[in-house]
C-alpha cells in the first residue's frame, strides 16, 4: 500500500511542478486548474518512475503470476471487462452529477463541471498541440494501464489480503485510492468529486474480477482499451481541424 500512495504524491507533485512552468511560462497566477490539460503528459513519467519502484526486488513477476505472456483468452476477457467496468462508471458518473446539481440542473451542469474555468484554458501552437497529442496518444495507454493494474489491483489489493483484511477491505480501499488519483483530471471541484466516485466505482468492479479471477491481463487489456480511446481523442479532433 505505501507505494500506491508514493505514487498519489507523485501525481500530486508532477501537477504542481506543471502548473509552475505553466505560469512560468505564460505570466498567469500559479493555479492547479490548468494541469487536467496536461495530465495524461505528466502521468508518461510519473508512470515510468513506478514501474521502476514496482520492479526492484522482483514484484514484477510475482504479481503478474505464473503466465505472464499475453494470451489470447486475456484479450477476449479484456474486452469483456472493458465492458462490464463500463457500466457501473458510467452509473457512478450520472448519478454524482445528478446528486450535486439536481435534476432542474442535470443537463447544464456537464458543461459547467468539466469545462476548464475562464482563464485556465492553454492556448498551444498547433505544431505543439499535435505533437503534445502525438506523444500522450502513443504513450499514456502504454504506461497507464500496466502501472495502474499492477499497483491497484495487483500490489495493493495482494498487500491488503496478505495482512488478513477482509474481501471488502481488500477490494474497496484500493478502488477508493484509485478515484482519488484522478482528481487530478478534473478541472473543477465538482468534477474532482465526480470522478473521485465514478473511478471508485470503475476501480472497485476492476477489483472484484481481479479478486476471481486471479490473473492481471485482462485487466491490463481492458484498461489499455479504455485509456487509448481516452487519448486519441484530442488528436482525433486535431487531424480533423476541430
Amino acid at each position: 500500500m505505501r507505494l500506491v500512495l508514493v505514487r498519489i504524491a507523485l501525481l500530486l507533485l508532477a501537477a504542481a511542478v506543471t502548473a509552475a512552468v505553466v505560469s512560468g511560462l505564460t505570466g498567469a497566477a500559479f493555479s492547479l486548474a490548468v494541469t487536467p490539460q496536461l495530465a495524461a503528459l505528466y502521468f508518461v513519467p510519473v508512470n515510468v518512475v513506478c514501474l521502476a519502484l514496482l520492479a526492484r526486488g522482483g514484484r514484477l513477476r510475482r504479481l503478474l503470476g505464473e503466465s505472464p505472456r499475453l494470451r489470447g483468452s486475456d484479450v477476449g476477457y479484456g474486452l469483456l471487462w472493458l465492458f462490464v467496468t463500463f457500466l457501473p462508471f458510467a452509473a457512478a458518473i450520472n448519478l454524482a452529477v445528478l446528486l450535486l446539481a439536481g435534476p432542474a440542473g442535470y443537463a447544464g451542469a456537464w458543461e459547467a463541471m468539466f469545462a476548464p474555468p475562464p482563464g485556465a484554458q492553454l492556448e498551444l501552437h498547433p505544431t505543439a498541440s499535435l505533437v503534445l497529442a502525438l506523444v500522450v496518444a502513443v504513450l499514456f495507454p502504454l504506461t497507464n494501464a500496466p502501472v495502474e493494474e499492477l499497483y491497484y489491483r495487483g500490489h495493493a489489493q495482494y498487500a491488503l489480503a496478505r495482512r488478513g483484511a477482509p474481501a471488502w477491505l481488500v477490494v474497496l480501499l484500493p478502488a477508493a485510492l484509485f478515484g482519488l488519483q484522478h482528481v487530478f483530471l478534473a478541472p473543477t471541484a465538482g468534477a474532482m468529486l465526480v470522478y473521485a466516485v465514478a473511478f471508485a466505482a470503475w476501480g472497485a468492479t476492476a477489483g472484484l474480477i481481479y479478486l476471481r479471477q486471479r490473473r492481471l491481463m485482462p485487466l491490463i487489456v481492458a484498461h489499455l482499451f479504455t485509456n487509448a480511446m481516452t487519448a486519441a481523442v484530442p488528436l482525433v479532433l486535431l487531424l480533423a481541424g476541430a
